[in-house]
């Protein structure tokens, strides 16, 4: 059978997890020289091997005081999903470059490279199928992979844009092959988002998010996050007509901000495991880079929600 309409994963909280999406967002946070995030996916809870995804991401500054001309930041990103009876992991290196284009914009410039596998898990396939005798590394194989990205920011807005899958590589290698040998398609994903300072104590940040693989429907994300004397985020997503979400952000420690989302299937999924839940911990060690020491833990002194 063959797949026109392959995707990448993404998630609910895509303002959380930016440098997921875009490795040109690496960098843009204020509060700390150093970012770590962990987060996980379940989807469609309730149905059999439905797709999980987890990742891992750490990155660093390596000019913490925002030099005038540019500074650098690298890092490391590791994810691993899991739909049906494949497994899917990748294993990045980052590289960030950030220049500044006027006294109120940036530019940010970055590369993931590193390495993807594919493979058949044999802990979900039954002795009884035939497939499961046959040797496991006939259905496994690894590829290198880098995505590209850019960013231009401020104080108040962001623009992303990214391309995963830009080499076209195939599911074959010499002998080893996992379904046919269809191409795994560029994915293409762009962000928008602007902050607004109603008061004092609210700041409300509209977003959206555009995924396409340029052969199927796109999937476009509208989000709304309410931030409440920037400790606290309450938000709401629509993803085309597959998914509503609520979003709940705190930040639980000075350094420490956790994000939790519910999406509920409102397509015929609805009729079998309409729940996906989503959990996101994000850690800055207490370095400020610059500011006031008063505020280095607003939560929503980004427009991208840093930690």
């Amino acid at each position: 059978m063959k797949m026109y309409g392959q995707q990448t994963g993404q998630y609910s909280q895509f303002t959380f997890n930016k440098y997921g999406y875009n490795p040109a967002a690496a960098g843009t946070n204020i509060n700390s020289n150093i970012e770590t995030i962990i987060g996980t996916r379940q989807q469609w809870v309730g149905f059999k091997n439905a797709p999980t995804s987890n990742f891992l991401s750490l990155n660093y500054t390596i000019k913490p005081e925002r030099s005038y001309k540019r500074w650098h930041n690298v890092g490391l990103y590791i994810s691993k999903e899991k739909v049906g009876i494949f497994r899917n992991e990748a294993y990045y290196l980052s590289y960030t470059l950030h220049l500044p284009v006027s006294k109120k914009i940036n530019m940010s410039f970055g590369v993931f490279g590193g390495v993807r596998n594919l493979a058949i898990d044999r802990n979900v396939i039954s002795t009884l199928d035939p497939i499961y005798d046959l040797t496991y590394t006939k259905y496994f194989f690894a590829y290198p992979d880098f995505i590209p990205g850019m960013r231009i920011y401020s104080k108040k807005a962001f623009f992303d844009i990214s391309v995963q899958q830009l080499y076209k590589n195939r599911q074959v290698q010499g002998n080893k092959q996992i379904g046919n040998k269809s191409k795994l398609v560029p994915q293409i994903y762009i962000s928008f988002g602007k902050k607004f300072n109603l008061n004092n104590e609210l700041v409300l940040v509209p977003a959206v998010n555009v995924h396409s693989s340029l052969t199927n429907i796109p999937s476009v994300e509208l989000n709304v996050m309410a931030y409440y004397f920037k400790r606290v985020g309450v938000g709401v997503s629509v993803r085309n007509k597959d998914f509503i979400s609520g979003i709940f952000q705190i930040r639980i420690l000075k350094n420490i901000t956790a994000g939790f989302s519910y999406d509920y299937s409102i397509n015929k999924l609805n009729a079998v495991a309409p729940r996906t839940v989503e959990f996101m911990l994000g850690l800055t060690p207490l370095i400020t880079l610059f500011g006031n020491e008063n505020e280095r833990f607003n939560v929503a002194r980004c427009p991208s929600f840093d930690f």
